[in-house]
């Protein structure tokens, strides 16, 4: 693979750019920060050729059928060639940073803040280091994210830019969008909750923690899924599941039940969504280690935590953010009767304190703006 790479990546330099076309790129496909900027980008840039590059054959068929233009299958022809003529680069996990000419300039956007370990900061050093010569500029929601990034990457700090994330901005809309995604009245439920864990498999043969289980959801011991969809059914409570899009083609037969709503990443995008645009609908968050929590601290609300395998997750994967209780402000539930209780029980002043102090810390801005100086950066870069 790295010889294809350096042979594309020679042609690459040879082949002149378009000023005009800028490119878009993210795993999963058509998600995340860059699915925000591609949308704040396009009402700024009408004058530009904005395209997207998809890995997935499924999801660039959803796409096309939903009348998008300029999408291309990143395995094609026309995609390699889109690629190559492209000045501009716009990522959100570093895609293709092997083969970019010093023609073209990539701005990773990221996805999300490191609670875990990343590159240099795990055990993968050399990797960060040939990638970080081949970043423009990547971006941060804080000084102490900023020192993260630089140190995962061993990317100079320098060309770290404090903007926030894009994604963060649909948060602060009024809109309801859940209700369109599911095609139900959601007024009519107490409480809505989103469950949202960390992938331990299903990609470059990871193996970071206690597997998923098709009727054991959270991972626990003694747990009885048909008593927890009774729960919800008999307290009025709407319950979403969001499995890392890795790991969601290794479960299909979950028992959802009544009350137990699968949100899939093919289900967002034939929606044109991303998981941050129903976010604002949620009433408590669920998780053990995904950066999605950082994420909804913005909106102040309840997060429980489940951090059921911490010990073998710790030793598998590791934090770059110790010690974990500080930094992941909620309740920790370990069994089915804590968890049903906490889902229960009211927002405490305590839990909103410790929400506030990581809240401040990990954002510098709390607003809808970060697309705004994202934009301002990356303009800065155009000819």
């Amino acid at each position: 693979m790295e010889v294809l790479f350096f042979i594309i990546k020679i042609i690459n330099t040879l082949i002149p750019k378009s000023n005009n076309k800028i490119i878009f790129i993210s795993q999963p496909d058509f998600a995340d920060n860059t699915k925000h900027m591609y949308t704040y980008m396009q009402k700024k840039l009408p004058q530009k050729q904005l395209s997207w590059l998809i890995y997935d054959q499924e999801i660039y068929d959803i796409l096309i059928q939903n009348g998008h233009q300029n999408i291309f299958y990143l395995k094609s022809i026309r995609g390699v060639w889109e690629y190559l003529r492209s000045t501009t680069i716009i990522t959100s996990s570093s895609s293709l940073w092997q083969i970019k000419s010093p023609l073209q300039k990539q701005f990773d956007l990221w996805h999300g803040i490191p609670l875990k370990n990343v590159l240099c900061m795990g055990e993968k050093g050399t990797q960060a280091k040939r990638q970080a010569g081949n970043i423009t500029m990547r971006f941060a929601t804080s000084n102490l994210e900023k020192a993260l990034l630089s140190a995962s990457f061993d990317f100079n700090a320098l060309k770290i830019a404090v903007t926030g994330q894009p994604r963060t901005d649909t948060l602060f809309s009024e809109e309801n969008k859940l209700s369109e995604l599911l095609k139900d009245n959601i007024q009519k439920y107490s409480k809505i909750i989103l469950y949202m864990p960390t992938y331990r498999s299903g990609f470059a043969n990871k193996d970071e923690g206690t597997a998923f289980g098709i009727d054991n959801i959270f991972r626990m011991d003694n747990y009885d899924h048909k008593m927890f969809i009774d729960y919800l059914e008999e307290n009025n409570i709407l319950f979403l599941l969001k499995l890392h899009p890795y790991e969601e083609k290794l479960y299909n037969n979950i028992s959802l039940g009544t009350n137990i709503k699968w949100i899939t990443h093919k289900l967002l995008v034939e929606n044109d969504l991303d998981v941050h645009e129903i976010l604002n609908q949620v009433d408590i968050l669920i998780t053990d280690y995904s950066s999605i929590y950082f994420d909804f601290l913005l909106l102040d609300r309840k997060i429980i935590f489940l951090p059921t395998d911490l010990l073998e997750y710790e030793t598998n994967r590791g934090f770059e953010l110790e010690p974990y209780d500080f930094w992941t402000p909620g309740k920790k539930v370990f069994d089915q009767h804590s968890l049903e209780t906490e889902i229960s029980e009211k927002d405490t002043d305590s839990e909103k304190q410790s929400r506030k102090i990581i809240r401040d810390i990990m954002f510098k801005d709390q607003d809808n703006n970060s697309s705004k100086r994202v934009f301002n950066h990356i303009k800065k870069y155009f000819d």
